[in-house]
């Protein structure tokens, strides 16, 4: 009994961790046994996906076919797509093969958005991606995935219920947790995160973003060099390396049947990664116990597992490069957080919407060397990243790509619940007159409004450490008020919220990295198991759309009060009783050892 109560925990730990290695293993080793591992991400019958015949619940037919590789992000045009079945049978949540030969070709230009959602498009009632019942994402009665919507709402229900009471029960205290088995808690924690999506992604069809990943993954391992010159895709050089890597991997006759699995692999490590870099960061500025907790709320976080799990996008991977950008710029190491700008940048277009704070820094320092650095740094990488790509090439290849990219989607809101969204501008033409304007030209006067401001808050803060509130500001204010936007553009602002609150240590931060969670998780799971139309104006976009804008102007108010306040740097902190503040109320997380002089508002 004395051996138990001393060692009980760390029993429990090793079994909890071990089980979920046990269920991962199982769930990978049944996936590669049935038929449905011919890849659920492409290969999908008259139950739902691609595949099939042409007929109502048919797979991916004809002209309305999508070759646009992030259905949100960018689209490509004249690339032919071919997959073939090898006529097995599957069941559950893989749909049911038929035939022998399926095959998606786009003679006549793609379609312009994988996510619409009208006729002939991904999940309308056309001859587009399936009929009724068909397509991925064909709508609640037609996405393959959608057994697991039940318990996906319930899951986020049950974590965001849980984050309320835990933020308010201890919101005037320090988290007390014993010095033992502290790391053994730690890993699993991070392990438990990473083997339960693995036993998960096999079994879940995922978006059709997935099919377009697989085509260019090996397109990119059969000629890496020749991937833009042999096809017609205008997605960004940076990840084509990845998906090099994975085209490699699953061209082996071992790997081939995970196929689906290793598409989402980068970003599932991507959110295990970024959770570890919050603890890290966190264990030095707060105690054990609200480490931990951050990490907790970024491992399981609905928004995060339904992006990386189920959709299958990159946007965990995109955020783990910008909150590393973040991090160094913080730490003064502007070279190298102008090196992971340009990644992020050559990885998506969005990355731009994060330039203003290296520059904000850059302007903050007044020297010549951070100049220099950045300036280098981001040359070398651009030149590193896109040679191999540049043989046969036009000189302004690059510059082409994201032209044709950011006039891809000339509307007011793509699928994207903000202020646009919210007065009915979901894929309204951004050429339509808003009172004055254009949709266009009001987003083009938001996003300068927004970056004046976050450059009047970075100046009146005079401190590096403003740079993670200062890109909450920026996605937020673009996402809630910019046209064009997709649904998960806002994604990295969870991870901000969190990291500017470990930088300015106010706790408010921590109610944004809710509230934005629940906003993106909410977006996310309304487009991805499609419940609206692009012509329907729900009662979940109205309420998300309405939340965004109700955040950001909360985001205004504790920014501007962030900006006037002196947060002093602490020492690594421990679980001890917590110091007062001015307003006579213990920090949430404040440490023992250091002195924390943010107002507990």
């Amino acid at each position: 009994m004395n051996v138990w109560k001393a060692n009980g925990l760390k029993y429990i730990l090793l079994f909890s961790l071990i089980l979920c290695a046990v269920v991962s293993v199982v769930s990978l080793w049944s996936y590669s046994g049935s038929s449905a591992s011919q890849s659920a991400a492409v290969r999908q019958g008259p139950s739902g996906g691609f595949g099939g015949g042409g007929g109502p619940g048919g797979g991916m037919r004809g002209l309305d076919s999508v070759n646009s590789a992030d259905s949100k992000d960018q689209g490509t045009t004249g690339q032919t797509t071919d997959f073939s079945t090898e006529g097995t049978s599957t069941s559950g949540d893989q749909g049911t093969m038929a035939g022998t030969d399926t095959s998606a070709s786009d003679s006549s230009g793609a379609a312009r958005d994988g996510q619409h959602r009208g006729p002939g498009g991904m999940s309308g009632n056309g001859s587009g991606m399936g009929g009724p019942g068909g397509g991925m994402s064909g709508g609640r009665s037609g996405n393959s995935s959608f057994a697991y919507a039940t318990p996906l709402a319930i899951f986020a229900a049950l974590f965001f219920g849980a984050f309320v009471f835990i933020a308010y029960r201890f919101r005037a205290r320090v988290w007390k947790l014993g010095e033992r088995n502290r790391g053994l808690m730690l890993w699993t924690v991070l392990g438990v995160g990473f083997f339960l999506r693995m036993a998960i992604a096999p079994w879940i069809s995922g978006h059709m973003d997935l099919m377009l990943f697989r085509n260019w993954a090996t397109t990119a391992a059969d000629s890496l060099s020749g991937f833009y010159t042999n096809g017609s895709s205008d997605y960004p050089p940076f990840y084509i390396y990845i998906l090099y890597v994975i085209g490699q991997i699953g061209s082996t006759d071992a790997f081939s049947p995970y196929m689906s699995v290793l598409l989402r692999l980068p970003n599932i490590l991507a959110d295990i990664v970024t959770a570890y870099m919050l603890y890290r960061l966190a264990s030095k500025r707060v105690g054990y116990g609200i480490s931990l907790g951050l990490a907790i709320f970024y491992v399981f976080n609905p928004a995060v597992f339904i992006n990386s799990t189920f959709w299958g996008q990159v946007d965990s991977f995109f955020t783990m490069l910008i909150m590393a950008m973040i991090v160094l710029l913080v730490e003064n190491r502007v070279g190298w957080s102008a090196v992971l700008f340009t990644v992020a940048v050559l990885m998506k277009p969005q990355g731009i919407i994060y330039g203003p704070v290296l520059f904000f820094e850059l302007l903050r320092q007044r020297k010549i060397q951070p100049w220099l650095l950045s300036i280098g740094g981001a040359v070398v990488t651009t030149i590193l990243v896109i040679l191999p790509f540049s043989w046969g090439q036009e000189p302004l290849w690059l510059l082409d790509l994201y032209k044709g990219t950011v006039g891809e989607y000339p509307y007011a809101s793509v699928n994207a619940y903000n202020f646009f969204a919210l007065i009915g501008g979901n894929y309204t033409q951004d050429t339509t007159t808003l009172f004055l304007f254009s949709y266009h030209t009001w987003g083009m006067i938001c996003i300068v409004l927004v970056t004046l401001f976050t450059w009047w808050m970075y100046i009146r803060s005079r401190k590096p450490q403003f740079a993670a509130a200062a890109a909450l500001v920026l996605i937020a204010g673009v996402f809630t008020f910019a046209s064009s936007m997709h649904e998960r553009y806002l994604f990295p602002a969870a991870a901000l919220a969190v990291l500017a609150y470990l930088y300015l240590r106010d706790r408010r931060f921590l109610w944004l990295a809710g509230g934005f969670s629940l906003t993106i998780f909410l977006n996310t799971f309304d487009i991805f198991y499609s419940s609206n139309s692009r012509d329907q104006y729900g009662i979940i976009l109205c309420v998300t759309s309405l939340l965004n804008v109700l955040l950001f102007g909360y985001l205004v108010k504790v920014v501007w009060d962030c900006s006037q306040s002196t947060t002093i740097e602490t020492a690594p902190s421990t679980d001890g009783v917590s110091p007062e503040l001015p307003s006579a109320r213990p920090a949430w997380g404040a440490s023992s050892q250091g002195v924390n002089t943010t107002i507990d508002r």
